[in-house]
């Protein structure tokens, strides 16, 4: 085998978390893959209002129109769904179907974030939908089908 499928969880230097700039309260998740590190780093939040994460829309994501790319909003969104996921299952879990509304922009130096809640609907599968924002600009919305593994 060339490569492990599943990288050493990584979390965001000092460096990389002062170039995102996160608002207050915003502490780097750990990176459980390639993919995730390179687009990253992703933050959290936990507060009186749940789970929060967001990120630091910087050059390498955006597109050839000046705005975060279409693509890293949905890689964002599933990461952002997945994390409502463990409030009602434990992982493993998939991601079944993903459905993303791309609302408005995000521009190079804005600080993407979202929320997103999920509700068990039987035979392990999970719904999930999310907003993202930019400030109180609604960037996009997701929804998703998720799938446990195995139980709780």
């Amino acid at each position: 085998m060339v490569g492990s499928l599943k990288a050493d969880p990584r979390k965001a230097t000092p460096e990389m978390i002062a170039r995102a700039n996160p608002p207050a309260g915003f502490e780097p998740i750990l990176s459980n893959s390639p993919f995730g590190w390179e687009n990253g780093p992703i933050f959290e939040r936990v507060d009186g209002s749940g789970r929060a994460r967001g990120f630091r829309v910087a050059e390498k994501h955006i597109n050839a129109g000046d705005a975060c790319h279409g693509g890293m909003i949905m890689t964002f969104a599933d990461i952002l769904l997945a994390t409502a996921v463990f409030e009602v299952a434990e992982p493993p879990f998939v991601t079944v179907r993903m459905t993303t509304d791309f609302v408005g922009p995000a521009f190079e130096g804005e600080w993407l974030y979202g929320r997103a809640s999920a509700h068990p609907a039987g035979d392990g599968m999970i719904t999930v939908s999310g907003t993202m924002k930019v400030d109180e600009r609604i960037v996009a919305t997701a929804s998703g089908l998720f799938k446990a593994l195995r139980s709780r």
